[in-house]
């Protein structure tokens, strides 16, 4: 079923679509099929994010210890036998004496059990804790206060170390919302450009958060920062000027890194549909964190073999699953700067694959745009499944 489905919307992405295709709506919003099938554009120079080496999945916390609920009532000592009756000595009142103060001293410690009992079982009510009372003697009888442990909050979402099945793509209707999205200036210098990333990030916090949310998973702004040619990172250093890097992600500080070289505005202009474009990939790769994605395909990567076969298509599904979360977020904008002319630019400018590299780890220049646009056309985080995908789709 998956492999038909699949097959359906390859053949959608690779050839012309009428102006609208109605769709089934769901009722927190109307996710519409973008406007005209935008032409294919000649191959451009593709950019490579360098490769995101997440850290290793860290175990989620183990459930709290099951408390011990206190029992009915204290367990008292037994009453002190009475042995044979000691040989009279005499008319001495010694005995009798200390017999009493014991028995004196054994009733006053009784009598602290139960009250201590008594005030902590009445609090409990239907919520007991673990109580961990301690008597201690001393010529001054000093009572040293119980400690109470009190019960731990519920742990928040966490992520799921999961591929295909991640609850990121469990419900079916979930996707963005048709809202506009504005930018207040253009990234011709880094300051600019910094103001004109938070602009852009205004418009995609919400709606993660909102999805993340939903499907109970953590969510997180990712940082950003914008650098000229070269910038350090957690993740190592990397250098713009090469033409080979446009962006990229950092697992290890959750950081978004922009170029005013590699994205110039002597090449793109003032049209924002480039920018977000590749603004958007890499806040799905931080979607893919927060969610668990990177750190199990990592995982499975490095079991694998990093650079092997298998580690390779690894990469790719996730690469290109960036790819479908960045055209479904630019298919969803209705108004504000991102207008119908910036979302055709950014369709023809998707052949952003591996090219004639030899190393393929993000995928063909005709699947990068293929995913993209699917990801556009469909607005669902379900049709980015790309860990579900056949091989032949992912290469």
């Amino acid at each position: 079923m998956l492999a038909r489905i699949h097959r359906m919307w390859w053949g959608d992405c690779m050839e012309p679509r009428p102006y609208f295709q109605p769709r089934p709506v769901p009722a927190w919003g109307a996710p519409l099929p973008p406007p005209a099938h935008a032409p294919m554009a000649p191959p451009q120079r593709g950019w490579h994010p360098p490769p995101i080496t997440p850290f290793p999945g860290y175990q989620a916390p183990q459930p709290l210890p099951a408390y011990r609920v206190p029992p009915g009532r204290p367990v008292y000592p037994p009453p002190v036998g009475y042995g044979p009756r000691p040989r009279a000595r005499g008319r001495s009142h010694t005995g009798l004496i200390i017999g009493g103060a014991s028995f004196v001293l054994v009733a006053i410690l009784m009598l602290g059990t139960v009250v201590v009992w008594s005030v902590h079982q009445d609090s409990g009510g239907r919520h007991p804790v673990r109580v961990t009372s301690t008597w201690q003697y001393s010529p001054t009888s000093t009572w040293i206060s119980p400690k109470v442990t009190p019960p731990q909050p519920p742990p928040g979402p966490q992520p799921v170390y999961a591929l295909g099945d991640n609850p990121l793509f469990r419900d079916r209707e979930a996707g963005f919302t048709n809202a506009p999205c504005s930018t207040s200036t253009w990234p011709f210098d880094i300051p600019h450009a910094e103001a004109f990333y938070r602009d852009l990030l205004g418009c995609l916090d919400p709606e993660w958060k909102r999805l993340l949310d939903g499907l109970r998973l953590p969510w997180s702004s990712p940082g950003l920062v914008v650098a000229g040619s070269y910038v350090d990172s957690p993740c190592g250093g990397e250098d713009f000027s090469g033409g080979e890097t446009a962006a990229f992600y950092c697992s290890a500080n959750n950081t978004i890194y922009m170029s005013t070289v590699s994205m110039s505005p002597n090449r793109y202009g003032n049209h924002d549909g480039f920018y977000l474009a590749v603004y958007a990939h890499e806040y799905g790769h931080h979607v893919q964190e927060l969610s668990g994605i990177s750190s199990e395909e990592w995982n499975q990567r490095v079991a694998a073999g990093v650079d092997s076969p298998v580690g390779l298509e690894l990469s790719r599904r996730s690469e290109l699953q960036a790819q479908c979360f960045s055209g479904m977020f630019l298919g969803s904008r209705r108004g504000g700067t991102i207008t119908q002319h910036e979302l055709d630019l950014a369709w023809n400018d998707q052949y952003r694959g591996d090219g004639q590299r030899s190393k393929r780890d993000h995928g063909s220049n005709e699947h990068s745009a293929a995913w993209w646009r699917h990801g556009s056309l469909k607005n669902r985080l379900w049709e980015c499944n790309t860990w579900l995908s056949d091989s032949s789709e992912v290469s």
